[in-house]
């Protein structure tokens, strides 16, 4: 099925211009000539908006469609209307013929819920949650300004965790750029003055040197080489069962456990908060929110709450069962939040907390691995410096013994 938009005339001579959905433009034709319209103009929209869309919807891209449709929902637009204005100020082509679509459906009585669930690519099982229990409580304002600052949470705490990657990703990548540089270009040319020179090398050197002119002497080769290890990396990262094992060793490690620990909890708080504030009953809460957390331990802990609420638990008393993963204050603080009534309250306090707490992180983080980072540099330059100066040194003390 296509978006068509066309321009027609009713009986009454008013032009008409809309937007529907059909197979073609015959299958259009058929349709505004039953409803006894002239038809004017007719456009297939996909075709307008491309067939190939480059990447998806950000999250900053739906934080910002969920805070102004709440805001113009507020303010007492129909939904269809307040759609076509976003619609306009989308740039997205993607998230736009999404938008036609949706304002197409709700305008035929479809349910937006019903609309956004036909795209799980864009749209997580949380929004779609928070969206249906907006629509049947008549709060769907409500809705969209809980999934706004959720996103937002959401969107910086990535970005925290991006930042602070970045410094060892760019450092690391200067590493082997110096060292395809040096082994491509410096080493060769070394090589071909030691070897007319004569000089007797030690053992490193001439390994060094001899992987050089390999490299040199090979260069389409190796290159082919290389390029085939980085497709094979990036196949065994996008092949979810060596991903998902990677990970697992990844997160054993001592402090990276501490940080991916708080990223789930902050996010199952999170999510959990929003679902509750938003009406949805806290079984279904809990199902969904467990489907936000990374690690493996803690997404099965978390999949067993719902079931120990539905045998009459308190929720505290079900995450006090699981603190080998979750932690003990967790458990204590929604204790304290369920006998004042103020559970969604607490979970979010809880989240802003546990996300600072990564922050701190993160910091700590970063600055074990400047120094880390530094001595590994200094030890290979060092290394380096050695392997080339021995040589040298033998050549000045030849000369030397010459005259």
């Amino acid at each position: 099925m296509s978006l068509f938009s066309y321009k027609a005339q009713d009986k009454d001579g008013k032009i008409v211009e809309d937007v529907i959905q059909a197979v073609n433009r015959q299958e259009v034709a058929s349709l505004l000539k039953s409803d006894d319209l002239k038809i004017l103009t007719i456009k297939n929209i996909d075709k307008g908006l491309g067939s190939v869309y480059i990447g998806g919807v950000s999250v900053a891209e739906k934080s910002a469609f969920c805070r102004f449709l709440a805001t113009m929902l507020r303010a007492g637009l129909p939904l269809p209307e307040a759609i076509e204005i976003i619609i306009e100020e989308t740039k997205n082509m993607r998230f736009k013929k999404i938008l036609l679509d949706i304002s197409f459906q709700v305008r035929k009585g479809n349910s937006l819920s019903g609309v956004l669930s036909k795209y799980k690519n864009e749209f997580s099982p949380v929004f779609l949650t928070v969206v249906k229990a907006g629509e049947e409580s008549g709060t769907l304002e409500k809705s969209f300004d809980y999934l706004a600052k959720e996103l937002l949470a959401s969107h910086e705490l990535v970005q925290k965790v991006k930042g602070a990657l970045m410094y060892p990703i760019v450092i690391i990548t200067a590493m082997l750029a110096n060292a395809v540089i040096m082994m491509t270009f410096v080493l060769p040319k070394i090589s071909e003055v030691f070897t007319q020179l004569n000089v007797e090398m030690p053992i490193m050197t001439r390994i060094v040197l001899k992987f050089g002119n390999f490299v040199g002497d090979n260069m389409f080769l190796v290159l082919g080489g290389f390029l085939c290890f980085v497709f094979l990396i990036a196949v065994i990262f996008i092949v979810n069962k060596t991903r998902r094992l990677i990970y697992g060793i990844f997160v054993r490690l001592p402090i990276v456990k501490d940080v991916v620990n708080q990223i789930d909890v902050a996010r199952f708080s999170r999510t959990l908060s929003t679902l509750l504030r938003s009406g949805v009953p806290i079984m279904v809460a809990l199902e969904v929110s467990s489907g936000v957390v990374s690690q493996t331990a803690l997404k099965k802990q978390a999949k067993e709450f719902s079931k120990g609420v539905e045998r009459g638990e308190s929720l505290s008393e079900v995450l006090s069962r699981g603190k080998e993963v979750f932690p003990v204050t967790l458990a204590q603080t929604i204790k304290a939040g369920e006998k004042t009534g103020s559970l969604e309250i607490v979970l979010e306090e809880l989240a802003d907390f546990y996300e600072r707490e990564v922050d701190f992180s993160l910091k700590r983080l970063t600055a074990l691995l400047e120094p880390l980072l530094m001595l590994i540099i200094g030890v290979a330059v060092g290394g380096m410096v050695i392997i080339m100066i021995t040589p040298i040194y033998n050549i000045v003390g030849g000369l030397e013994g010459s005259v």
